[in-house]
């Protein structure tokens, strides 16, 4: 320990002797390790930490699958079968897909808020007690309508003021009292941002119908019980049922999957790529400090030899010189330990909202232990090749009169190695940003299959007491509130619909064509359908291709009719016009419902940009039970300029209704974009720090090996060599170094970059644009980093060069 002492003592004295050397060898690493140690913090959040619940280890996810589907929800029915039959999990719960809007009232103004609908069991099985109350119970699902209510901590907190006696009282949403039962005690973490939950209800004729598949499964299996176990009887539970309903079973079952799995789903392999990209990073950061160490352990060759000579071993010099690496790695660390707290705020921010445990992101202490891991991984590894080549010096040569002359080219290997090695990974990292952003610009310039431009949405959801049993009063309500807005300045267009495109909502059904039926009455097609209003298709400016569109005259009494989009025309008519051909649709109920076409629309993109525009089916407002739409309107105004409008335009309508939800159309495909964004916006940062790398370690190489030179371009310029063919040697010498770099980098970039497909849109792993443009930008920067110091060796003065020769 005392010697250990001494060699930390020596060690600062040294570095802080070097303070030039030491501040860039600490930045270089604070950097690397500042950017792994944020994405780490990611990682370690989203995909090493156990589940924010009770035995997580034993939560499982349940899929509904069909024929025509994957990954789908359970319809009520089903699950509670599933729940009654089964004999493998300790609870079984389900929720809602998607939040429900209800307009609460009895406060001093309307507001709409967010819901989900949740099963008896849902709670018991995360492992989550009430702050306040209770769970629900079997008792309250045996309603139409639920009567009970549990309350999210933050809406507990916001709008009734922490209040410890709110249990027993009722809450009135959309019209409807409720008694608040419980209390969470943290909003519900991965699934949901509901301010309320409500209790599922199974006497309602919407949970009735087997058809209707809209509830997500999570259960907690029994101790001892394998996932293989649980899924075989799933299994047989789905085969007694297919026997039993084959009008609406037949084919369907449940997958069960590890929670953790499902939950983390696509972010994996992208953060796995962001975390290969910043490793590779702070790979070419170590090559940096490798080679200043290199350079500077040269100055020090009298140091060592001395050393040597009073009986220094080689183990004891490796040790010293390991020690310094050590700590340079350590303050790099710690610097970087501050980048990456600013980092990981910076990511909170930016980060999109389907990441998930986005939240939970920080610098935990596993995040720590893995910093400090890698600064002392880091400080061996830059530290340890030049500690080894410069203990393994010439005494004799070292201490003799003169020895300070240049290095021989096979002493220059070393710095040789790590430049080529530097271009390699930087090419590699360069490679992976430019695809990434070659394919974020063809995505950004997508045209989604409508105009954007001054476009403003909000959500408009009707208190469900008062118009659940009137087509008519629905649609005079939509009516009155599209005449409202439409009469206001500089407004264009008003139109509603269902789901919104590129929002995350969604809606489809099962329809088959009535001039064409399938063999067997149990095949039926499936396509999305939206419910639309007024002048949504011209608000949106999606054409139309042909026939007519909804009109006033489409009422509830009236003929029911249907529009379908291009695809939709495609996919099932062919080259034959669908034009008065009739759909039988599924909209709830026990029957199908048959509408004649009259019109097809241009199709458009509805989940995400980079889809082929899917079949879709239209239906007028009028016409369905729909009581929550999406408000669309053009104008020349911003959303926060038309908000007051709108608000006003349904409080008039309506006292008990409120809007929600405002945003521009821009918005909302910015949010859709938001994930493919924040994995380019971090990969090209990196390659950026990559190719500044690069260009500071060629540059740094290339003056050292100037300055060892030196006295050999003196003697050459003395000889009559000219500045142009010195300019020749030191620059050529530098491109070999990194056109070898590009070489081997090509051949690693081929080679990763085929894991990057996923990742891409309307780009090819293998795109040679974007592999030449990076190679010319790297080339370009290499042969900058070279010329400078070639430069100051056009200007070496003989007669100074050679006057101690």
């Amino acid at each position: 320990m005392q010697t250990l002492w001494q060699d930390i003592r020596y060690a600062l004295r040294i570095l802080a002797k070097n303070s030039g050397f030491t501040a860039i060898a600490v930045l270089t690493l604070a950097l690397g390790i500042g950017a792994n140690t944020a994405i780490f913090s990611v990682v370690d959040a989203v995909l090493l930490r156990p589940l924010p619940f009770k035995n997580p280890e034993r939560l499982v996810w349940g899929f509904g699958n069909c024929p025509l589907c994957s990954g789908a929800a359970v319809s009520p029915m089903d699950f509670a079968d599933y729940r009654a039959q089964n004999h493998v999990f300790e609870h079984l719960g389900a929720f809602g897909l998607g939040n429900l809007l209800f307009n609460l009232t009895g406060t001093e103004k309307p507001e709409q808020v967010k819901a989900t609908m949740v099963t008896a069991g849902f709670f018991e099985t995360l492992g989550i007690q009430p702050l306040l109350g209770r769970v629900f119970l079997p008792a309250d699902e045996q309603v139409k309508e639920p009567r009970v209510v549990i309350l999210g901590n933050r809406a507990w907190k916001q709008r009734f003021s922490s209040d410890r006696a709110l249990i027993g009282k009722q809450v009135t949403l959309d019209g409807a009292s409720r008694t608040v039962v419980g209390v969470l005690p943290a909003d519900l973490p991965l699934f949901s941002d509901a301010d309320f939950w409500i209790p599922a209800p199974f006497e309602n004729e919407g949970m009735a119908s087997r058809r209707g598949h809209f509830l997500r499964v999570v259960g907690l299996l029994k101790r001892g019980v394998t996932l293989a176990q649980a899924q075989a009887e799933f299994d047989t539970i789905a085969s007694h049922l297919a026997q039993e309903y084959p009008d609406t079973n037949k084919g369907w079952s449940v997958t069960l999957a590890p929670l953790r799995t499902v939950l983390v789903g696509d972010a994996k392999p992208a953060l796995l790529v962001l975390l290969g990209a910043v490793a590779l990073v702070l790979l070419i950061a170590c090559a940096n400090v490798a080679s200043l160490l290199l350079a500077r352990n040269t100055t020090r060759r009298r140091e060592i030899a001395v050393r040597t000579a009073l009986g220094a071993t080689r183990a004891r010099l490796v040790r010293q010189m390991l020690t310094e690496s050590i700590l340079l790695a350590m303050a790099g660390g710690i610097a970087g330990t501050l980048l990456a707290n600013w980092g990981v705020a910076l990511l909170k921010k930016l980060g999109p909202e389907s990441l998930p445990r986005l939240n939970e992101v920080s610098m935990s202490g596993g995040v720590l232990a893995f910093t400090a891991g890698v600064v002392i991984l880091t400080g061996i590894f830059f530290g340890l090749g030049p500690a080894l080549k410069a203990s393994r010096r010439d005494l004799t040569q070292s201490l003799r009169e003169g020895g300070a002359s240049g290095d021989s080219r096979a002493k220059h290997r070393a710095h040789n190695a790590l430049v080529v090695a530097e271009v390699a990974l930087s090419l590699m990292v360069l490679i992976a940003s430019g695809l990434l952003l070659n394919s974020f610009w063809r995505l950004i310039h997508v045209h989604p299959g409508f105009d954007t431009a001054n476009v403003t949405t909000a959500e408009v959801s009707l208190v469900y007491e008062k118009y659940r049993d009137s087509d008519a009063a629905r649609a005079a309500f939509f009516d009155r509130l599209r005449e409202h807005i439409a009469a206001q300045p500089g407004v264009d267009s008003v139109g509603f619909i269902s789901e919104l495109p590129l929002s995350g909502q969604a809606n489809d059904t099962f329809f088959t064509v009535q001039e064409n039926p399938p063999a067997d009455p149990d095949d039926r097609n499936d396509a999305d359908i939206r419910v639309v209003s007024g002048d949504y298709f011209r608000a949106m400016r999606i054409p139309l291709l042909a026939g007519r569109s909804f009109t006033t005259q489409d009422a509830p009494n009236s003929p029911r009719v249907a529009l379908v989009n291009r695809p939709f025309a495609v996919r099932y008519f062919g080259n034959d016009n669908p034009i008065g051909k009739h759909l039988h649709i599924w909209e709830g109920g026990k029957s199908f419902t048959a509408r004649e076409i009259v019109g097809i629309v241009g199709g458009n993109k509805h989940f995400v940009m980079q889809e082929t525009p899917r079949a879709e089916m239209f239906v007028p407002q009028a016409q369905s039970q729909d009581a929550r739409m999406n408000l669309v309107i053009r104008s020349v105004s911003e959303p926060a300029v038309l908000a007051p409008e709108v608000r006003a335009a349904v409080s008039a309508i309506d006292p008990d209704e409120a809007p929600s939800s405002f945003r521009s159309m821009s918005d909302v495909i910015s949010a859709s974009e938001a994930g493919d964004r924040f994995n380019t916006i971090l990969i090209v940062l990196f390659g950026a720090i990559a190719l500044l790398l690069a260009a500071a370690g060629i540059f740094g190489v290339l003056s050292y090996l100037v300055t060892q030179r030196t006295r050999e371009i003196g003697l050459r310029v003395a000889l009559g060599a000219q500045p142009q063919n010195v300019l020749r040697v030191i620059v050529g010498h530098g491109m070999r170094l990194a056109l070898i770099g590009v070489a081997i980098g090509l051949v690693g970039a081929l080679a990763a970059t085929r894991w990057m497909s996923s990742f891409l849109f309307d780009v090819k792993p293998t795109d040679p644009i974007t592999f030449a443009a990076v190679v010319f930008i790297l080339t370009l920067v290499a042969f900058l980093a070279c010329y400078f110091p070639a430069r100051r060796a056009m200007r070496v003065d003989p007669m100074v060069a050679l006057r101690y020769e």
